[in-house]
């Protein structure tokens, strides 16, 4: 697969405006990573969004059924975990679209950019097909991995994620505020 690739696209608030979106691009294992970081963003806005549409890109497993949910499916103990910790650092998933220290991890929400270092198919011998992924972002100074595989409908779902969330470089701002 592609060493490295520029995914980009805009800021997505609803979630059926979203879901179609994923589902258009689930094919593709960086899509639906592009699309778990725009999640994360929308937990600055609404969590019950932010949390259902985390809930259609995790593999099954990871969720619970909740009827009250637009994709009928809530976020697991860690993923659950994941979001709330965004929540307290909401620069981790800007570090990814185009934030920076150096601009206070501004993005534009017009043209999300998400840089995929590597993309490496994983040999398994049974089960679905799987590839690790690399992203980089500003605010971290390793590429951050992620793991995803294939289902039985094409779309790539993420496995393993847990990097993402690790803190980020403090901004400018931060840095001149004491």
């Amino acid at each position: 697969m592609a060493k490295s690739k520029t995914v980009t696209g805009k800021m997505i608030t609803s979630f059926d405006k979203f879901k179609a979106s994923w589902e258009k691009n689930a094919g593709e294992p960086e899509q639906t990573i592009f699309h778990y970081l725009i999640a994360l963003l929308n937990i600055e806005r609404d969590i019950k969004i932010a949390d259902a549409m985390m809930s259609i890109l995790v593999h099954k497993d990871r969720t619970l059924e909740d009827l009250m949910s637009p994709s009928g499916r809530k976020l697991g103990r860690t993923q659950r975990y994941y979001l709330m910790h965004t929540k307290e650092n909401p620069d981790v998933p800007k570090s990814y679209l185009g934030g920076t220290p150096e601009n206070d991890y501004k993005i534009n929400k017009s043209r999300l950019t998400m840089t995929v270092l590597k993309i490496e198919k994983l040999k398994r011998k049974r089960g679905p097909a799987t590839v690790k992924l690399w992203i980089q972002s500003a605010g971290k100074d390793s590429p951050t991995p992620t793991q995803l595989s294939k289902n039985k409908y094409g779309q790539w779902k993420i496995t393993e994620c847990s990097s993402i969330i690790t803190g980020v470089r403090p901004s400018q701002e931060e840095l001149e505020d004491f």
